[in-house]
Order: structure tokens, then C-alpha cells, then sequence
């Protein structure tokens, strides 16, 4: 049995744990913060993700905590006029077509599932543990270091310094992003935003995303470019869901950073050394696939290690499973950021295609039926 050290216990650590444990190896997490706290923030995870964490027998727990969301709902900012939608989790979307639901959750949520069964399974998780990154003089105890340690890794700064994907991240785009988030009751809303449906308003060089992350509570996110202004925010719902949550805490605000893609298997994993997560692929949360793709990560790094008896030629294997896709959902989540920020005569091209071909463009079976 091979033992790996895990840098990070978010939710790329534990899932890392949850399916090195699965595979038979001994798991150690060590984190540096004193509590694992992620309260005020939701979460989407696609059927690619649920059905992960359906093989892992989380379904139950996840949904127990969590919703169903019913439908996508895409409006214009300007007036709420509906551009497109379609149901999220009848019997002829996600369950059906993709053998798992789409499920919304509180962050904190997931994140307490994913400790309880990282447990369960036997893995160590430390917290307020100062992690030294390759340098750590505990790693002569592991088989192996897993970089799970988020945007600012320190195991990747090291890992890949001197080569194009090392140094810090940057601020995105050209104006810088902005993400303001809010978690509100749904009983302070007005009864017609009260919905059990993810709803997503376009303006010009911004967009809003409310949806449920379970049944009395709404997460809330203005995302937008440049300088902060709800100038363009200008429609009835959008007014009365902006002063609702101002008069119950307000928005907490969060700059976005990007990495670009690391093309190439080589700067994800280096002999007994491998990143997993936002520390190997950051990306803009236009697509909500962040979680995902660290779930996913996970699950090809258990087959990589259930199936390879040499541990760097397990990580070797996970890392040509995971790049090309990790980049592929990095580069189209800033496209789809592009088209959700767009503005003038892009814009009116953009609501044109979403009210004739948007509910077949918003079913992405590229990205939700992966097979890992």
C-alpha cells in the first residue's frame, strides 16, 4: 500500500482522498486553515460530477443536503424577457441522458460530505498544518505528494518553476472580473423569484446567476468586467433581487484570476510529484465546472493508481487522462464568458441564436456525458 501525502482539503483534496483511500492507498490531508469553513457560497455540480459521486454511493447524502434544480432560465437584463430555457432534471434531461441529476449545494454542504467519507475511508486529515510545499520534511514519509493546495499552489509554484506555467496567477481579462456573491432566504425575496430553477440574467459586460442550493435558500452572483456598475442591471426582477440581498448583509466581493492551459501532460505531474484541481487548472466560473473538473481529476487519478504499480507512472497516466480536457473546459469557460459579457451588435447576434437554437446549445453533452 502506497501512501500519499495530499496538499489542500478543499474540495479537490478531499475528493483526491476520498479516491486514493477507494483505491486501496493510505491518504493524508494537510490543511492550514484551523477549521474548514466555506459558508456563503454555492455550488453547481453537473451530471458529469453527480455521477462521480454516485459511484463513490455520496448521491444520497448530496442530494440530502442539496436540490434539483428544475429548470435553466436565461434572460435579458434589460427587461427579463426570456431568451431560453429548459428543464434541468426531468425524466428526459440529466438522469435519463447522462445517468446522474444536475444538483445545486451549498458549498460548506459538499464539503462536509466529502470529510465524512474521506474519513470514513480511512484518510488522516490535519488541519492547521503549514504545508512547505516539495521542501516538507514529512514527504520522506509518503509515496507521494498530490498538489491540492487551490490558485495560489505552492507545490505548483515550485514544481514548475522556471517554465511557462510557473509564477503567480493573474487577474482575468483585460478590465479584470469581478464576482459579487450573496447567499439570501428565499423568504426575504419576492414570491417570484422564490424559484427552484437556475436563472441567469445577460447584460452588457456583465451577467447575474441565482439559483437554489437547497430548499430555503438562494445563492446569488454578479459577475462583471471592469469597473463595479449595475448600470446595465436595469430589469424589475434584477432591481428587487439586488435590494433584497443589500438589505440582508449584501454581496461579498471576490476578484477572479485565470491561468492559461497547461497543454501538455508533463506540467501536471513530474516523478512522484502531481497537481489536481484549481492547482493544476484553474478557471473562470462561466461554465460552473471548477468542482467539477476537481471531481473528475480525482476519479482519474483512482483508476491511474488502482491500475499502475509504480507510482509515477500512475500519476503519468492520470495526468495524460486529465490535461486536454481540463484545458478544453478552461478555454471554453472564458468563450462562454465572452458570449454571456457581450454588448452591441455581438449581443443582439447572440440573444438572436439563443431564442432559435438555445435550449440544444445550453445541453453541452460534450462536457456533461464524459466518460472518465
Amino acid at each position: 500500500m502506497a501512501k500519499f501525502l495530499i496538499a489542500g482539503a478543499g474540495i479537490a483534496g478531499l475528493s483526491a482522498a476520498i479516491a486514493i483511500s477507494r483505491s486501496g492507498h493510505g491518504a493524508t490531508v494537510l490543511e492550514q486553515a484551523l477549521e474548514l469553513s466555506e459558508v456563503g457560497a454555492g455550488i453547481q455540480l453537473g451530471p458529469n460530477a453527480m455521477r462521480i459521486l454516485m459511484d463513490w454511493g455520496l448521491g444520497e447524502a448530496i442530494l440530502g443536503v442539496g436540490c434539483e434544480p428544475t429548470h435553466l432560465i436565461v434572460r435579458d437584463a434589460r427587461d427579463d424577457h426570456v431568451l431560453t430555457s429548459r428543464s434541468l432534471n426531468d425524466q428526459d434531461a440529466a438522469r435519463q441522458k447522462y445517468g446522474a441529476p444536475h444538483v445545486c449545494i451549498r458549498r460548506a454542504d459538499l464539503q462536509s460530505v466529502l470529510l465524512k467519507d474521506a474519513q470514513d475511508k480511512g484518510a488522516n486529515v490535519l488541519l492547521g498544518q503549514t504545508m512547505q510545499g516539495l521542501h516538507d520534511s514529512r514527504l520522506v514519509n509518503f509515496d507521494a505528494l498530490i498538489g491540492c493546495d487551490g490558485l495560489h499552489s505552492k507545490v505548483r509554484e515550485q514544481m514548475l518553476v522556471g517554465t511557462k506555467h510557473g509564477g503567480k496567477p493573474r487577474l482575468a481579462g483585460f478590465m479584470g472580473h469581478t464576482a459579487y456573491r450573496a447567499m439570501v432566504d428565499m423568504a426575504l425575496l419576492p414570491l417570484e423569484l422564490r424559484s427552484q430553477s437556475v436563472q441567469v440574467w445577460l447584460g452588457a459586460s456583465q451577467h447575474v446567476v441565482a439559483y437554489p442550493v437547497n430548499q430555503q435558500q438562494m445563492n446569488i452572483v454578479i459577475a462583471q468586467e471592469g469597473a463595479p456598475t449595475l448600470a446595465s442591471l436595469m430589469s424589475a426582477q434584477l432591481h428587487a433581487l439586488i435590494t433584497a440581498v443589500q438589505a440582508n448583509g449584501g454581496f461579498t466581493e471576490w476578484q477572479l484570476f485565470h491561468r492559461p492551459p497547461m497543454l501538455g501532460a508533463q506540467f501536471y505531474a513530474k516523478g512522484n510529484v502531481a497537481l489536481l484541481g484549481d492547482a493544476a487548472h484553474p478557471m473562470l466560473p462561466y461554465l460552473a465546472q471548477g468542482a467539477a473538473m476537481a471531481i473528475e481529476d480525482a476519479q482519474a487519478l483512482r483508476q491511474a493508481v488502482a491500475r499502475e504499480v509504480n507510482i509515477d507512472m500512475a500519476l503519468q497516466a492520470y495526468a495524460k487522462a486529465r490535461w486536454k480536457r481540463n484545458a478544453r473546459v478552461q478555454i471554453q469557460s472564458q468563450m462562454q464568458g465572452y458570449a454571456f459579457h457581450a454588448s452591441g451588435l455581438t449581443r443582439f447576434a447572440r440573444d438572436a441564436v439563443l431564442r432559435v437554437a438555445g435550449e440544444r446549445m445550453t445541453r453541452m453533452p460534450w462536457l456533461y456525458s464524459y466518460q472518465y
